[in-house]
């Protein structure tokens, strides 16, 4: 029977933060590259994104 071993490591917020930057980045610099999405579509993906978020909090500073 194998045995199965487990191995956890931890790391800080900001080595999780900067690995997905670093994935992120990489992952949008292959999508243009292979002419999946153009910059402008990411720009204006990002947008949309940041209003949605910024309404989303408006929304929640309004008194209930």
């Amino acid at each position: 029977m194998a045995e199965h071993i487990v191995t956890q490591t931890v790391i800080s917020a900001e080595e999780a933060l900067r690995t997905e930057i670093i994935l992120n980045q990489a992952l949008i610099d292959i999508l243009i590259s292979k002419k999946v999405i153009s910059e402008d579509e990411l720009i204006n993906g990002i947008r949309k994104i940041k209003r949605e978020r910024d309404l989303l909090a408006e929304s929640w500073d309004l008194p209930s």
